[in-house]
């Protein structure tokens, strides 16, 4: 289905962009260099290299090609082209790494993929508007459900009222290899915002239903899983600071033939930023539920986020969070971070932030993924993460991330319980936009 979706909206963007002289095609994109040094992985010093790579130092390419058509008024389209970051002198062919159970990862395919091919439609006479194809995408503020990065395949049905929008949407997060949707994961919202002034209210209610059992996961032989998520969110302003907030709240359940799994999940994430100058200042404070010992029920926050950074560089980004995987975002985190961005001259800034991370629920786990064998503990760590932008020119920027984890208890996995080493990284991207 999701293939004969994009060929449809390809065809129709070829269609839309040869149809008459009034049709505005316009094409743009950008070239990536980027060079890496992620190191201590396993946040073991002693070891070797245990199930992974301890230290990885790489340069790699990417580039992509963006088709935008506007035909009229009330239609329009897009088609992105790219080959995502490949490193240098490699010929494969890509496909999820590192992608986890409950990972949104759009970028899946063959050298050159699509990454975006819609449509955004008026219907005539009517104040109906239709987004159809493959597109980046996220729920409220990006904490629940994400696919900023490769994209996913949706329907999106909307309409603005006044100052009100309202929207359904239609998200295929996995197509199984069965033509019905025995086997699929769909994500369907009903969503509506506000805006009053500067602030915006929104209200999301979304359903997961996964048939192929890679996010709700019950005893036995599996049935169905489904999954609700109520969102509630705030983007505005309180006096001179910039807030964005979100509250989202689970419920549902996963049947198996020898029992059922109960989704007790919640988050609440709160940013805030301040500018001052030639100075911004910015905090966050966010906690998402984990799974508590005992229970039978699922009480961690179900995230579905794409494989990209989402706050930290290290903790999250690169090594399993207390969740036990990668790119869950909040699950089972409580953190706090204090930063600030300084405009240092007219073409570079630099930032730093300062997160205070801790486990929702005690865990002990290894950053290679599954369990440790040390004492379960709350202590997830500290982590310092810096960066330097410079815009060497319009349209070339040179910029620089730096990362450094410093673990808590929470990572003794080592026999003897020997605390865990600090991991650090540093990221270089040299980007030309055209």
């Amino acid at each position: 289905m999701k293939k004969l979706l994009v060929v449809a909206v390809v065809l129709a963007i070829a269609c839309l962009s040869s149809v008459a002289l009034a049709a505005e095609v316009t094409v743009n994109g950008n070239v990536d260099v980027r060079s890496r040094l992620f190191s201590n992985y396993d946040l073991n010093d002693d070891a070797g290299t245990p199930g992974d790579t301890e230290s990885r130092t790489y340069t790699e390419s990417r580039y992509m090609l963006d088709i935008n058509v506007k035909a009229s008024d009330t239609a329009k389209a897009k088609l992105s082209l790219w080959n995502e970051h490949f490193a240098w002198g490699s010929t494969r062919t890509f496909a999820s790494t590192g992608n986890t159970a409950g990972a949104v990862d759009g970028a899946q395919g063959p050298a050159v993929a699509v990454r975006e091919a819609w449509l955004d439609i008026m219907l005539p006479d009517m104040p109906i508007g239709i987004k159809a194809g493959k597109q980046v995408m996220q729920n409220a503020n990006g904490w629940f459900f994400r696919s900023n990065y490769g994209g996913s395949e949706a329907w999106i049905v909307y309409t603005k009222q006044g100052n009100n929008t309202f929207a359904l949407q239609d998200v295929k997060l996995l197509e199984g290899a069965n033509i019905t949707s025995t086997d699929d994961m769909d994500l369907y919202t009903a969503k509506g915002a506000m805006k009053m002034g500067d602030n915006t209210f929104g209200v999301e209610l979304s359903m997961l239903k996964d048939n192929n059992d890679v996010v709700l996961v019950a005893p036995g032989s599996q049935n169905d899983g489904k999954l609700y998520n109520l969102g509630l969110n705030f983007n505005g302003k309180a006096g001179p600071a910039t807030i964005k907030a979100e509250l989202d709240i689970q419920s549902g359940e996963a049947k198996g033939s020898t029992g059922k799994t109960k989704y007790k999940g919640n988050q609440i994430v709160v940013q805030a930023s301040m500018p001052m100058d030639k100075l911004t200042l910015n905090a966050t404070l966010a906690r998402g539920t984990g799974s508590k010992s005992g229970s039978a029920d699922e009480d961690e926050i179900v995230t579905l986020l794409d494989i990209t950074r989402h706050y930290t560089m290290i903790y999250e980004y690169r090594i399993a969070g207390a969740a036990g995987r990668k790119y869950a975002g909040f699950a089972n985190t409580t953190a706090l971070n204090v930063g600030a961005k300084f405009q240092a001259a007219k073409s570079v800034s630099v930032s730093a932030d300062l997160w205070f991370l801790q486990a929702t629920e005690d865990v002990n786990v290894s950053p290679l993924g599954g369990a440790g064998v040390g004492a379960a503990d709350s202590d997830l760590g500290i982590e310092l993460d810096a960066s330097i932008n410079w815009q060497l020119a319009p349209n070339l920027s040179w910029n620089w991330d730096f990362g450094y984890f410093m673990p808590g208890d929470a990572y003794k996995y080592t026999a003897g319980g020997k605390d865990p080493d600090a991991a650090f990284g540093i990221q270089g991207v040299l980007a030309l936009t055209f």
